[in-house]
C-alpha cells in the first residue's frame, strides 16, 4: 500500500529510525538484528511497539471505559474531583501517557485538553490512535472527547517556562508511579518506555504560575512524604491505591 509506505517512512524519519520491511519475518527476528524495539505500521496505519521485553504497546482507552460509565452513573469521579473541573474550564495534562486521563478532563470540560509527551514513541502512538479510534457502544457518547485531546511532543519544565502565567484554568500531572507494589499487565508495556521523571520542584513552580485555579498530581499513595517540597499540598484520597495532591493557585 503506497499510503502505508509514506506512513512508515515519515514515522521513521521523526524517530530517527531504519524502515525494515517485515515481508514473512518475524517480529522478533527483526528484534535480534537490531537490538532495538520494533514499530509496526499496521494496515489500518496504527502503530504498535514491541518491546525488547516482549511487551505489546498500542493505543486504547483502556480504564477510561470504565471511568466513563461510572461518572455517568453516579456523577462523581476522582480526577474530576480533584480538579474541581467545570464544563468550559481549560486543562494543561503534563504527562499524557496513553490519554486516559486527557479523556476524562477533555469529557467533562467540553473544550480542548493539551497532552504533553516527551517520549516520541508514546507520542506517535497516541496522537495516532485518538485520530483513527472509533468508539462503539457505550462508548460512543464520548467521541467528542476523542477529537478534544491535543497531543504535543514536548518536554514539560520547558514547556510550561514559555507559557504567559494564567494560561490554564488547570495543570496535571501523573507521572510514573515511584516503586509501585504492583504488577499491572495493561502498564507494564508503557512503563518500559516511558520518561521516569518525578515532577521537580522546579517544575511545580513553573506549574503553579501558569495554572489560574489549580495543580494536581496523581500519585501513589506514600509518594507525598518522599518529597518535602509537596507538603503545601493537600490529598485527596482514592479507591485503591491512587491519591490525588492538588493546591490552588
Amino acid at each position: 500500500m503506497p499510503e502505508a509506505l509514506s506512513e512508515v517512512k515519515e514515522v521513521a524519519r521523526r524517530l530517527g529510525a531504519p524502515v525494515v520491511k517485515r515481508g514473512h519475518r518475524t517480529i522478533s527476528s527483526i528484534q535480534k538484528e537490531y537490538k532495538r524495539p520494533v514499530l509496526l505500521v499496521k494496515n489500518d496505519l496504527n502503530l504498535v511497539l514491541y518491546t525488547l521485553q516482549g511487551q505489546k504497546l498500542f493505543f486504547h482507552p483502556g480504564l477510561f471505559k470504565i471511568r466513563l460509565l461510572n461518572y455517568l452513573r453516579g456523577g462523581k469521579e476522582s480526577l474530576i474531583e480533584a480538579m474541581d473541573l467545570k464544563k468550559g474550564e481549560r486543562v494543561l495534562d503534563c504527562n499524557l501517557g496513553l490519554a486516559q486521563d486527557a479523556l476524562m478532563a477533555a469529557f467533562v470540560s467540553k473544550v480542548p485538553v493539551l497532552g504533553l509527551e516527551k517520549e516520541p514513541v508514546i507520542y506517535e502512538i497516541v496522537k495516532r490512535g485518538l485520530e483513527r479510534f472509533k468508539p462503539k457502544g457505550k462508548l460512543k457518547v464520548a467521541e467528542f472527547a476523542f477529537k478534544l485531546v491535543k497531543p504535543k511532543l514536548a518536554d514539560n519544565l520547558l514547556f510550561l517556562k514559555e507559557l504567559p502565567s494564567n494560561s490554564f484554568d488547570v495543570v496535571y500531572f501523573s507521572p510514573m508511579f515511584i516503586k509501585p507494589k504492583w504488577r499491572d499487565g495493561v502498564m507494564m508495556p508503557f512503563r518500559e518506555v516511558a520518561v521516569k521523571d518525578f515532577v521537580s520542584e522546579e517544575t511545580l513552580k513553573e506549574a503553579e504560575r501558569v495554572a489560574k485555579k489549580r495543580v494536581v498530581i496523581k500519585v501513589n499513595k506514600g509518594v507525598k512524604e518522599l518529597f518535602p517540597y509537596l507538603s503545601n499540598y493537600s490529598s485527596l484520597k482514592s479507591s485503591g491505591r491512587v491519591e490525588y495532591l492538588f493546591k490552588d493557585t
